[in-house]
């Protein structure tokens, strides 16, 4: 409900927003997750409070939204991503994480209720944010 009061604001306003999202890979896949305030397609992240650096948000929302706890050393920075999307300026630091194992996956079933690993190519025929997008056509190969 706070998401649908929010955006108003946000199309008046035009807030200016950090935050970072994980790309978290296994077997040649991209965990994609289904939010409750959203109909498109994400991944596990959100916004940086104050005082956190884009990697403690990062591994904070893995906890938080998956159950998943990691060191910070497995996350690398892929990129960082300035985007005008649902009515905000957003800064954006994309981490990616490879796993070697399927990861055992506890939804919050608040914020995220579904989750699953997609091919990329598959979610590039999603309607995805500009941040998923620039990330996978610049980081997957094509054909």
């Amino acid at each position: 409900m706070g998401f649908g009061l929010l955006r108003p604001w946000w199309y008046v306003r035009r807030p200016h927003h950090q935050g970072a999202l994980v790309a978290l890979w296994f077997s040649g896949k991209i965990l994609m997750i289904r939010q409750s305030y959203r109909d498109v397609p994400s991944w596990p992240g959100g916004g940086i409070r104050r005082g956190e650096t884009p990697t403690e948000a990062a591994l904070r929302e893995l906890r938080e939204e998956l159950g998943l706890v990691f060191p910070p050393e497995l996350l690398r920075l892929a990129m960082e991503v300035k985007a005008f999307w649902d009515f905000q300026h957003d800064h954006v630091w994309i981490f990616e994480l490879k796993l070697s194992e399927a990861p055992i996956l506890s939804l919050d079933n608040r914020e995220v209720v579904d989750a699953c690993f997609l091919a990329p190519e598959t979610v590039l025929t999603l309607p995805v944010s500009p941040f998923i997008r620039r990330y996978l056509a610049e980081t997957v190969p094509v054909g």
